[in-house]
């Protein structure tokens, strides 16, 4: 009986040990080729079309905007009318713009992107991948922080060939926001004044580094 129970045990240790090495396996195979493609994409302009769900589907919100990137580290999202509002991302800070508010908000990039998967897609030479996990599944990869400590719960990047045509984020609270791109420029030039802030005349400034 013992010797059956312990045998038992191998198997179950050896087949748990194997299906390990082949999903972390997997891992740093879809890693490798999210890199690859992030690698790709120098500059990034699109406009979107956002729609925000909550944990049932109910909707919350739909809005447009526009997205422009350079790596490393330097981002620009705006939203238009209803939903005005625009994140700039310098490379050193991330700027809340507020017009409804008259107010911006700025937070140190490095504290504002702790554990939050968005910097793979802005750095993908990032030393932080290993905070991740990667799942590929056709055209698309499942980003997941290995802490769950950041405001981002998943994020989901999908791929036509090496052009980025949808992304969509959850949040700890599985409300999903999901943005489909349209008339997409990679790795055309942008103007040195793209990510250049300045603050608004007549808004408050509320410093949070």
């Amino acid at each position: 009986m013992n010797k059956l129970y312990r045998l038992k045990q191998m198997i179950l240790f050896i087949t748990v040990s194997i299906n390990s090495v082949f999903v972390l396996a997997s891992d740093l195979d879809a890693k490798q080729q999210l890199k690859n493609k992030l690698l790709k994409l120098e500059t990034y302009q699109a406009n979107f079309t956002q729609t925000v769900v909550d944990i049932e589907n109910t909707l919350l919100q739909q809005s447009t905007g526009r997205i422009v990137l350079q790596q490393p580290n330097k981002f620009f999202w705006e939203l238009f009318e209803p939903n005005e509002s625009v994140l700039l991302a310098d490379g050193d800070n991330i700027w809340n713009i507020d017009p409804f508010l008259e107010q911006v908000v700025v937070n140190s990039a490095d504290i504002a992107l702790e554990n939050n998967p968005l910097i793979l897609l802005t750095n993908p030479a990032s030393s932080q991948w290993h905070e991740f996990e990667v799942r590929h599944s056709n055209s698309q990869f499942i980003i997941s922080p290995r802490k769950l400590n950041g405001s981002i719960g998943s994020l989901r990047l999908v791929f036509n060939n090496d052009t980025l045509i949808e992304l969509e984020t959850q949040d700890g609270q599985q409300q999903k926001s999901l943005l489909l791109f349209s008339d997409i420029k990679q790795n055309h030039s942008l103007p040195a004044d793209t990510f250049l802030f300045v603050m608004p005349e007549g808004y408050e400034l509320d410093d949070q580094r």
